[in-house]
């Protein structure tokens, strides 16, 4: 089963050295909106003071297959 890697940008990187083994591509994309979901869950001031996040998901030659990115409107963000 492949793994696949979640690397967290808040304004600091945050790589997933662990990874998660998941059956297919799919299967991250879905992980993927989970993982934004429960960061923005938990952490909600984080993107209010960096006004973005980030999420690279990368497969284990650390090759990016996907990424998933929240940011503000300048104006908003301010």
């Amino acid at each position: 089963m492949p793994r696949y890697y979640f690397n967290t940008v808040d304004g600091q990187s945050y790589p997933d050295e662990e990874g998660t083994e998941l059956p297919d591509l799919r299967a991250a994309r879905t992980e993927a909106a989970r993982v934004v979901g429960e960061l923005l869950k938990e952490q909600p001031d984080d993107l209010w003071r960096t006004g973005r996040l980030r999420l690279d998901v990368t497969d284990e030659s650390g090759q990016s297959v996907l990424v998933l990115e929240v940011c503000l409107a300048p104006e908003i963000a301010a």
